[in-house]
């Protein structure tokens, strides 16, 4: 019974991951703490589709998460989904 439990609750943590990953657009693969405010841009109509508008940045000089508008396509890789992504990631530095 108690490996029933334990189960269900692993399996509904990795699906509550796996959304909350998926409804975030505009992610990089390998997401930094390093970098400076990049926007991106917008060029092509796949770009507008990509943008998420409330995104988070790391900004090394004051050491907080500052919020970022992401256009779509392009940028840096120092862009995070949420507030909390960016603080777990980047406070230790």
């Amino acid at each position: 019974m108690k490996f029933i439990i334990i189960l269900a609750c692993l399996v509904l943590y990795v699906a509550h991951s796996e959304a909350q990953w998926s409804t975030c657009r505009g992610i990089p693969n390998r997401p930094i703490c390093v970098g400076r405010r990049d926007e991106g841009f917008v060029s092509r109509p796949i770009c507008a589709r990509n943008a998420n508008r409330e995104m988070w940045w790391y900004d090394n000089l004051s050491r907080t998460c500052q919020r970022l508008s992401y256009r779509g396509c392009g940028g840096n890789s120092n862009r995070y989904c949420t507030l909390s992504d960016c603080l777990r990631r980047c406070r230790p530095f």
